[in-house]
């Protein structure tokens, strides 16, 4: 037997199941002298198949029986709108299930997080990675993990819920946090930082009619090491040199048991349980838990996975950003 023939023959039984599947589906619907004609049509595929006939009285038998098939079972086959329709029914579906449970699209608005994204950048989040969440809610079907430090999480502001921020996580539930100038110290150990160099950006995200905010800003990046892992990213700070007050200053912030400065002590926060503590990569331009508080882990949506898209809005498309890890 040819292979034509082979594909005619697979092409026909396949056909037979499909007649059989509807005719046993239908039987009570269709008058009984249309069914013998159609059984006897289906019986003719039958013999050919079984070498009772060649291969022109095969394709023969099945023109019959798509005859009869058409005439018996028509309002029972898929017209290809039909089919069309529910192909695209289909893949909303499966978008709306992957959007709420496992994946979703995220566009950076600021540059708080510059130089590891900048303005314009899309990116995918796993919203998988943490549990599984009940949809458009703060609950969980199940939590099998929680954001770690030096993970890049995207999450519900706590000030406003109808905003996303994305920020990095510094700090978790027990940890202790204290900020002095520059340098950030976790359980009273100093992230280490390798030695500072010149960096130079520009903020897309802010008012493109204030020209004068357009030229390039100075800056300061140094690679940082988040306590505890091996994980290493670039954070930035604008002024060189400058001495800010320790942090905290006493405020009273949520998600945070904090203790103010004083002279026999320096100040820091506990950070509570169910809370992480999140700051921007682009440290001097970052309004984060030292500014509102820690983010309860309720409002975490995922961790940002890679940048997909990058456009912005005066630089134009940066092909060399897509396809970038978030680390």
């Amino acid at each position: 037997m040819s292979d034509d023939s082979k594909q005619t023959a697979k092409k026909a039984r396949a056909y037979l199941k499909e007649v059989e599947r509807l005719l046993q589906k239908h039987a009570p619907k269709i008058d009984p002298k249309d069914q013998e004609k159609l059984v006897a049509a289906m019986d003719a595929v039958r013999a050919a198949l079984d070498g009772q006939g060649d291969k022109k009285n095969l394709k023969g038998a099945i023109k019959e029986l798509d005859a009869r098939v058409d005439q018996t079972l028509g309002f029972a086959k898929k017209s290809p709108t039909r089919e069309y329709g529910e192909s695209i029914i289909i893949a909303i579906v499966i978008a709306v299930v992957l959007r709420a449970f496992v994946l979703e699209a995220f566009k950076i608005p600021t540059g708080s997080m510059i130089p590891t994204l900048a303005v314009g950048d899309h990116i995918f989040v796993n919203k998988f990675i943490y549990g599984l969440r009940v949809p458009f809610t703060n609950a969980w079907f199940v939590e099998w993990g929680t954001p770690e430090r030096g993970d890049v999480i995207v999450f519900r502001y706590p000030r406003d819920l109808s905003k996303d921020y994305i920020k990095r996580v510094v700090g978790v539930a027990g940890d202790k946090i204290h900020v002095v100038g520059q340098e950030v110290f976790v359980n009273g150990q100093k992230l280490e930082r390798q030695v500072g160099s010149s960096f130079e950006y520009i903020d897309e995200g802010e008012d493109e009619r204030d020209e004068g905010r357009s030229a390039p800003r100075q800056a300061v990046a140094y690679a940082e090491s988040s306590r505890g892992t091996d994980l290493r990213y670039t954070v930035i700070y604008e002024h060189h040199g400058y001495s800010r007050p320790p942090w905290p200053h006493g405020d009273n912030l949520d998600g945070l048991d904090c203790r103010p400065e004083t002279p026999e002590q320096h100040g820091e926060c506990t950070v509570k349980p169910g809370y992480v503590f999140v700051m921007g990569d682009n440290r001097d331009n970052s309004s984060d838990s030292r500014v509102w508080g820690g983010v309860p882990n309720t409002f975490v949506k995922g961790k940002a996975m890679f940048i997909w898209w990058s456009r912005g809005p005066r630089s134009g498309v940066r092909f060399d950003r897509m396809g970038s890890r978030v680390h």
